[in-house]
């Protein structure tokens, strides 16, 4: 399986498709894409290879970004990327979005200068050995644009698939553990840009697949038991919170059927659809802190999946 990205012909905006997937749809207005359509996609890979060599965390060749420096609100990007950092995300957002008002002749290229400060604020939070916890969704909600290949959701998923297919981001078998949490953290964020059904379960089912693999790389990697055992159950308990949520996705899926889901994300884009992906986040940290048992955490996520429908 592939993820794609294409424009789509009837409401012109960015959206992402499987290849493997007969029915594809546009998350935004609902269209069913043709043949024709589908064949003009584009791979998600070599977007997320140009904004993971910003920080040079992949490829022999060295990428240059933009030199944004000379323009006059970079003071202001600064400031905001000093936000970031030091984990004030929301206020971030908020210096970003009155920059955006102020500027909005050179609102599309703040976004794409944003765009490479997040990508190297996500990767710099891995190589210091933290995993990154989230925050991302106040930037991204802000990012319409990054040249053609970007938008809230794109940058999202980007950064995912980016950091699943970078290895060499993993250089003690602690890595795998704080990559592991930065994926499971990106795709808890999904939900609270734009909640594609259908992007979301990809986005679990390649958790399960990504997560198996860091697991064996951390213990090809180890020489210490007690240390590969606490990295195994930390991963494996991420692990079964995705099971718990992917498979209560697909259930959704399989109930609401393709004709209800067609169309929801445009629905949900002209309404406040933050609390959905509040609520999942909730539910895994509750889970994860042990404070609800797997069977509280189905029935919760159940709960929650109810409000796609609503």
């Amino acid at each position: 399986m592939a993820i794609l990205t294409l424009i789509c012909p009837v409401c012109e905006k960015r959206t992402l498709i499987d290849d493997e997937d007969e029915c594809n749809y546009c998350m935004h207005c609902g269209t069913r894409f043709e043949e024709v359509a589908v064949e003009n996609a584009v791979p998600v890979e070599p977007v997320v290879e140009s904004a993971m060599r910003l920080s040079g965390a992949i490829g022999d060749e060295s990428y240059e970004p933009v030199d944004y420096s000379g323009r006059p609100w970079y003071p202001d990007v600064k400031r905001i990327e000093a936000r970031l950092i030091e984990g004030d995300p929301e206020g971030a957002a908020e210096e970003l979005a009155t920059l955006l008002d102020a500027n909005k002749e050179s609102d599309g290229e703040i976004e794409k200068c944003m765009h490479d400060v997040v990508t190297g604020w996500l990767v710099d939070c891995i190589s210091e050995g933290e995993a990154y916890s989230g925050g991302i969704t106040d930037i991204a909600r802000l990012i319409e644009e990054y040249d053609d290949e970007s938008g809230p959701n794109m940058l999202i998923c980007s950064l995912f698939y980016a950091l699943a297919q970078t290895p060499e981001l993993i250089r003690v078998p602690e890595d795998a553990a704080i990559v592991a949490e930065t994926l499971f953290n990106l795709l808890l964020d999904y939900p609270e840009v734009e909640p594609d059904i259908r992007v979301q379960l990809e986005l679990c089912t390649d958790f399960m697949h990504v997560s198996g693999l860091l697991v064996d790389q951390a213990d090809s990697m180890s020489k210490d038991e007690d240390e590969m055992n606490d990295i195994r159950d930390w991963i494996y308990s991420l692990q079964d919170f995705v099971r718990i949520f992917g498979d209560a996705t697909y259930d959704a899926c399989d109930y609401l059927g393709d004709d209800t889901i067609d169309g929801l994300v445009q629905k949900w884009m002209e309404e406040d659809i933050s609390t959905i992906g509040a609520n999942v986040r909730d539910i895994a940290d509750a889970y994860l802190d042990g404070e609800i048992d797997s069977d509280r955490a189905v029935e919760q996520v159940k709960e929650y999946l109810q409000m796609y429908s609503s």
